[in-house]
Order: structure tokens, then sequence, then C-alpha cells
């Protein structure tokens, strides 16, 4: 029997959701399946790994919870995968907050100049938009 377990997220944006696992270095599949034990489970996100189960977020509503068979992650290289999905979901956070932020500014016609994280953890965003 499978022990997938769901863990409640703030993510509400897809897209974003997508971008930063990806520039957080995870390969990420869109549409799939993740294996559990003695079974697979559909999700709308899924960060996969070559072998072993994987994990995935699920559409909650306006959010995604973040999917897994936690009691079957096995191997180092998964427990290390779920490890990192579950203690550092802050730099998940940040990562999604800042893609949402470069992904409104472009909308409103704003370029991006730079962009510097700051010694106590903040991100300095800087745009201009010429008129």
């Amino acid at each position: 029997m499978s022990h997938y377990s769901r863990v409640r997220t703030q993510f509400r944006h897809r897209e974003a959701l997508v971008q930063c696992l990806k520039n957080l270095g995870y390969t990420v599949e869109t549409d799939t399946t993740i294996k559990g034990y003695r079974g697979q489970h559909t999700v709308d996100i899924a960060v996969k790994t070559t072998k072993g189960y994987g994990v995935g977020f699920v559409r909650n509503g306006e959010t995604y919870d973040m999917v897994a068979d936690w009691w079957g992650v096995a191997g180092a290289g998964q427990k290390k995968l779920a490890s990192e999905l579950q203690q550092h979901a802050e730099k998940i956070q940040k990562e999604y907050a800042k893609a949402m932020v470069l992904e409104q500014v472009a909308k409103e016609g704003f370029d991006l100049v730079s962009q510097t994280d700051e010694v106590d953890g903040t991100v300095r965003i800087v745009v201009r938009r010429w008129t």
C-alpha cells in the first residue's frame, strides 16, 4: 500500500513554481506521475529522479500541495531530494516569489536592471520602464 502524504504550500502559480524548481536545479515534468510503493500517483508537477520515488505537486483549489510517498523514499539520492524539498521550503518559496515578481513586472512593461541577494537574505530587484 502507498504512503502518499500531502504537505500544504502557498504556491498558486503553476508556471512560476515550475520555473523556480528548474532554477534550483531540479528536473521537472508536468502532467505526469510519480512512483510510490506499489503504485503511481498522478501529479500536476513532478520533481523527477533518475530512479526511485519522485516528489510532486497537485492542485488543491487555489494552491498546490506537495505529495510524495515519504515512507518509501529510499536510497541516498531520494532521501536527499525529499529532505531538500521539505527542509528548504523557504528557499523554494523565495525563488517562487522572485519568479512571480519578475513575471508581473514584465507584464507591466518593465525591464530588469539588476537582481541582488542581500546579506540579510532578501532579494533586491531593480526594474525600469521607459515612457
